[in-house]
């Protein structure tokens, strides 16, 4: 993920983001969310859309 963020790949870096959210622990989880928005749960389909 940092080396898609150095090389400016925004959409690799959130695809790749996503799919560690998936398998993350709940630590991991804050740091990606630091990243990814609020909002990644449900990017990630672990929640289901309002």
């Amino acid at each position: 993920m940092r080396k898609a963020i150095t090389a400016q790949d925004f959409d690799l870096a959130s695809r790749i983001g996503i799919a560690a959210y998936r398998i993350a622990n709940a630590n991991e989880r804050r740091v990606l969310e630091t990243y990814l928005g609020p909002n990644a749960a449900h990017r990630a389909g672990l929640t289901p859309m309002p």
